[in-house]
């Protein structure tokens, strides 16, 4: 069920705002919703890790590749060791494992922040 709300309100707070935000919504659900910290991480992980790579190939099918292009070099310029990876979807995938942990890091955050407080 965490993994549901995350997923929801990050798709639409995320059309609105920047992409940051997925870090106040995942600690404030799990520390609302969440009974272990894994089980925080996991849902939080995953919901954003899904709606990102959805949302970019999504983008990515509807402009005849010109995402990937962009996103490929926007990573080679500022990470060295991507400098001569080829434009492929495995930017895709680096982009969704950066969203998911600090996704997953605010909600295992936000889960012991509630029981800091019992």
């Amino acid at each position: 069920m965490t993994y549901i709300i995350i997923l929801i309100v990050s798709a639409v707070a995320q059309y609105f705002l920047p992409w940051w935000v997925i870090a106040p919504i995942a600690f404030a659900i799990c520390a609302w919703k969440s009974k272990t910290a894994f089980g925080a991480y996991a849902a939080a992980a995953g919901a954003i890790a899904t709606l990102w790579l959805g949302y970019a190939f999504y983008l990515n099918s509807n402009n005849d590749g010109i995402m990937l292009h962009k996103i490929a070099g926007l990573f080679s310029e500022n990470i060295k060791f991507l400098k001569n990876l080829p434009v492929t979807p495995t930017y895709f995938l680096i982009m969704a494992i950066i969203g998911s942990q600090v996704a997953g890091l605010s909600a295992t955050a936000g889960y012991h922040f509630r029981q800091f407080f019992k």
